[in-house]
């Protein structure tokens, strides 16, 4: 077989605690969805794997495991891969944040403050990023 008859295949898949792979299960328990997304990268093919396929994964990833794992705190970890060094348009990055207003800064998206906040008041309140003037 001639070197360049081989084909380059990328999984990049979530693994959690009690299944293993982060996968949902119907009534019966076989599984109908799962977290794993297989490409074949190279001319011709599948594009190479980059920032924004992960992000489109992780979006993908939160919804499986909201449905999977009702009412429990996922914590994503991230190998140091190139790609996953990226990070997306509003992400929210403390070596990007400005400690006062002004200045220039990216546009990030507002967050909600988690329930382990020592303040009950403040739980599962959304929390702005950036003031109007931003």
């Amino acid at each position: 077989m001639r070197k360049g008859c081989r084909w380059i295949i990328h999984v990049s898949d979530f693994i959690e605690e009690e299944n293993g792979c982060l996968i949902i299960h119907n009534e019966e328990g076989v599984m109908v969805k799962d977290a794993r997304c297989i490409m074949y990268p190279r001319s011709g093919g599948d594009p190479w794997w980059d920032h924004m396929q992960l992000l489109m994964q992780v979006d993908q990833v939160i919804s499986i495991f909201e449905k999977a794992h009702p009412r429990c705190v996922r914590l994503f970890l991230f190998d140091h891969s190139s790609a996953h060094t990226l990070l997306g348009p509003d992400v929210l990055h403390t070596f990007d944040m400005n400690k006062l207003n002004g200045g220039k800064q990216r546009k990030q998206k507002d967050t909600i403050i988690p329930m382990n906040n020592c303040y009950i008041e403040h739980h599962r309140k959304a929390q702005k990023m950036t003031t109007e003037a931003s």
